[in-house]
């Protein structure tokens, strides 16, 4: 009986060790965190309001280390469409996840996309 009851145990023990490990492993940059969720919020707020300098600032931004449909935005009116933001806006939060525990650093220069240039 208390053979069986090791059994069961151990693995659990060990999985929630494993769980602790990841959990004090990940070295966040809070302030990447911050500035990151900043653009994305203010993208949010503005896409169907006005895509202003900052707005295209905060594109920017994002598309220097997450993926931006920026084929997109080569419409008529240069402007990024709401359906595309919101796939767009997933594939954000998917990569901050995946990328988070690596102690995000902030770029010494940004890329500007050929869709933001003049």
């Amino acid at each position: 009986m208390m053979k069986k009851i090791l059994v069961m145990v151990i693995p659990i023990l060990i999985s929630c060790t494993a769980f602790k490990q990841n959990k004090i492993d990940c070295n966040e940059s809070a302030k990447f965190k911050e500035c990151f969720f900043y653009h994305i919020q203010y993208i949010d707020k503005n896409i169907s309001v006005t895509q202003d300098a900052k707005f295209i600032e905060s594109l920017i931004f994002i598309s220097n280390y997450a993926p931006v449909s920026l084929d997109q935005i080569m419409n008529y009116a240069r402007t990024y469409p709401v359906g595309v933001f919101e796939k767009d806006r997933l594939k954000w939060m998917k990569w901050y996840e995946e990328n988070k525990c690596k102690n995000i650093q902030f770029k010494k220069s940004y890329v500007i996309p050929e869709v933001f240039k003049d």
